[in-house]
Order: C-alpha cells, then sequence, then structure tokens
C-alpha cells in the first residue's frame, strides 16, 4: 500500500510539470486528485500529459483497455465525446496511474483527476486487451 509521503511524490511527478498555476484538492469520493481550469490551458496540459503518459483513451479505444483499468475505474471508464484517460503503468517506484480528462458541457472548462490504481497492467495486458478487442471484430465480420 502507498503511504502519504510515497502519494505525494508520486503525485508530484504530474502536477509539477504541468505547472503552478493550476489549483489542486482531493476528492474524497474518487480518491483522486482534482483540477479545474479554463480552456485556455488545454492544449498545453495535453501535450504535457501526452510526454507523461504512454497510453491514451477516448471513447472508442477505451474498449481495448485492459480489463483491470476498467474494472478499478468503473463509470470513469464510460467517457463520452472528448473525454480522455491517460495511462501509465506500475514501475518498481511507482504504482499504475490513470489522469481522468473531463471537458465540461460548455466547454469553457476543464477537470483532471489524477488517481492512483490499485491494480497493474503491463504490456501484456494492453495487447491482450487489443487481440481480444481485434478477434470480437472478426467474429462479427465473418460469418457463420
Amino acid at each position: 500500500m502507498v503511504n502519504n509521503q510515497q502519494q505525494s511524490t508520486i503525485f508530484d511527478t504530474i502536477t509539477i510539470p504541468l505547472g503552478d498555476e493550476l489549483n489542486w484538492r482531493w476528492e474524497e469520493r474518487l480518491s483522486a486528485l482534482l483540477s479545474e481550469f479554463s480552456w485556455e490551458k488545454k492544449e498545453r496540459i495535453l501535450n504535457v500529459l501526452r510526454e507523461l503518459f504512454p497510453e491514451e483513451w477516448d471513447k472508442k479505444s477505451i474498449k481495448k483497455a485492459p480489463k483491470t483499468i476498467k474494472e478499478e475505474l468503473g463509470e470513469l471508464a464510460n467517457l463520452s465525446k472528448e473525454q480522455l484517460i491517460f495511462t501509465r503503468p506500475a514501475t518498481n517506484e511507482a504504482p499504475a496511474i490513470a489522469v481522468i480528462w473531463w471537458p465540461w458541457g460548455h466547454g469553457a472548462t476543464y477537470s483532471m483527476r489524477i488517481k492512483l490504481l490499485a491494480t497493474n497492467y503491463d504490456d501484456a495486458a494492453l495487447q491482450q486487451a487489443q487481440v481480444s478487442s481485434f478477434k470480437k471484430l472478426l467474429q462479427r465480420l465473418m460469418p457463420g
């Protein structure tokens, strides 16, 4: 289990590159670090997230995500248009991490949550999830 000091260090590896103009607070309900910001910061923040995280999931690609990610994120994995999830597998130094990117309906505000994942996934799980969704597609395309 991750202690508070480790958790703080892990969150810092993401929040520091994002810059100090973002305000963060702990969201107890989802056990996540939360920030809300205006649309002007969108592009810069997305660029940083894309540098920090190897996987980016959207409404279509989340179906190919490892089962462990989808199960742990639960309803957060039910993405709508323009919502994104960035993930990074665990390392020896840190647990797996997810960042949930939510544009608000009016388009002027975004929220972002950083969540430590209790489960892990690896390249094999990523490949297995992609193969599984490919097989399902083939089964739909191939007659009986």
